[in-house]
């Protein structure tokens, strides 16, 4: 009488799928870094299901449906999320367009290791101050406000209304206030003018300040960009986690 051996999956090797369906678009892809990274899928995943339910995520005919996520920054995830599962394919995001595509989704979905890893790069990247503002607020990025504020603060040039409408009001009027309260003392002569690029800034010399000045003018002056905001900062924005 031939035994017949009982037939396993390999621990390794055998690779449970699912199928999501974002827009237009069916992804089928590995499991196992949903439920191991993601707070959100495990628990989705873990919800029990009764015998004559048609499992959702289990094929092209039943695919878990993703609303309001676009397929393009799907697509970021899952290429970040794969790259670190399986290595070099498929590759890696790169920008900060779809470093932020994965910032976004790693977010909401509480990815956490994925979240840092898209900070990460977008700080590699070389990203402006003016976006690390704005994502720091949407995607509450602690460690990127206070230094990105401090960046506009010392600048030359004014906020724009374009840079303005995109932090938000509140933050711009408060990184004006910032950038108004700045007094600079330097060894003057009784009473004199320079000019600059940024123009003209008058001296004038206080018998009570041991021969130092203070610099009054209409615009910054160059010395600005030497200096450190962090204490205005922290006191104007004091409601913000900085």
């Amino acid at each position: 009488m031939t035994v017949k051996n009982e037939i396993s999956r390999h621990s390794n090797f055998y690779i449970s799928t699912v199928t999501f369906l974002v827009e237009d678009s069916l992804f089928k892809v590995p499991r196992e870094p949903f439920e191991k990274e993601s707070e959100v899928f495990c628990d989705m995943f873990s919800l029990p299901q009764g015998s004559s339910v048609v499992v959702e995520g289990t094929g092209d005919e039943n695919p878990i449906r993703i609303d309001r996520t676009s397929k393009d920054d799907f697509e970021q995830l899952l290429k970040a999320l794969l790259h670190r599962k399986f290595g070099s394919q498929p590759d890696l995001p790169h920008g900060t367009e779809q470093w932020t595509s994965v910032l976004k989704l790693s977010t909401a979905w509480n990815f956490e290791r994925l979240r840092q890893a898209a900070i990460d790069a977008l700080t590699e990247s070389g990203i402006g101050a003016v976006d690390r503002v704005v994502l720091s607020q949407r995607y509450y990025i602690k460690n990127w406000l206070l230094p990105a504020l401090n960046e506009l603060a010392r600048r030359p040039e004014p906020i724009t209304l374009e840079e303005a409408k995109r932090m938000g009001i509140d933050i711009a009027l408060k990184l004006a206030s910032v950038r108004e309260r700045v007094t600079v003392t330097v060894q003057a002569h009784p009473a004199y003018t320079t000019t600059s690029g940024f123009g003209s800034v008058v001296y004038q010399n206080n018998s009570n300040n041991n021969g130092h000045g203070v610099a009054v003018g209409s615009c910054r002056d160059p010395r600005m960009q030497g200096c450190d905001f962090s204490d205005q900062i922290r006191s104007t924005f004091s409601t913000y986690e900085l």
